[in-house]
C-alpha cells in the first residue's frame, strides 16, 4: 500500500527520475501550472516535495527500497524564485548514512542551471524488525483532518 501511494504523490507532481548512483539521484520536477504560487513562481511546497522525494530515492540506494524511514527535518533556502516554464532539477546527495539518522543534501536547479534552492535533510529509518504496517484503516484515519 505504501508503495502504491508514494507512487501516487510522484505522479500528482509529475516527478520522473532522471539518474541514480549510490548516495545519490537526481529528479526532474516539470513546469505546470498546477505547481505555481500567486506571484507566478513555482511552489515552494512543490520544490519542498522535490527534495524530500529525491532524497528518499538517494537513501534507497543504500539502504533498500523496503527500508521504512521518515522524514525527520527537512530545511529550504530558496536562493532565487523559480521562474515559469522552466522544469526544475533536484540532486541529492546522501553525505552521512548512518544506522538509524541518514543526512545529506538537495541541490535545486532552475533555468540556465541556476541554483533555486538548497536543502538539508534528516531521515530517520526505522529497525526493520520494529515496522509494523497499519491496516488501511488506521492509515486513513491517521491523516483525516
Amino acid at each position: 500500500m505504501f508503495e502504491t501511494q508514494r507512487r501516487f504523490f510522484n505522479a500528482t507532481l509529475d516527478l520522473h527520475l532522471i539518474d541514480v548512483d549510490y548516495g545519490e539521484a537526481t529528479m526532474r520536477l516539470p513546469f505546470r501550472e498546477a505547481v505555481m504560487n500567486g506571484a507566478g513562481n513555482i511552489h515552494g511546497g512543490a520544490i519542498m516535495s522535490l527534495c524530500d522525494s529525491v532524497f528518499w530515492v538517494a537513501l534507497a540506494t543504500i539502504f533498500g527500497r523496503q527500508q521504512p524511514t521518515s522524514t525527520a527535518s527537512l530545511t529550504c533556502n530558496f536562493l532565487r524564485p523559480a521562474r515559469p516554464r522552466h522544469d526544475l532539477i533536484g540532486h541529492a546527495k546522501v553525505l552521512k548514512a548512518g544506522k538509524r539518522i541518514v543526512y545529506g543534501t538537495v541541490d535545486v536547479l532552475g533555468e540556465e542551471g541556476k541554483l533555486i534552492a538548497h536543502a538539508s535533510a534528516n531521515f530517520m529509518n526505522e529497525p526493520l524488525e520494529e515496522f509494523r504496517r497499519r491496516p488501511a484503516e488506521d492509515a486513513a484515519e491517521h491523516v483525516r483532518l
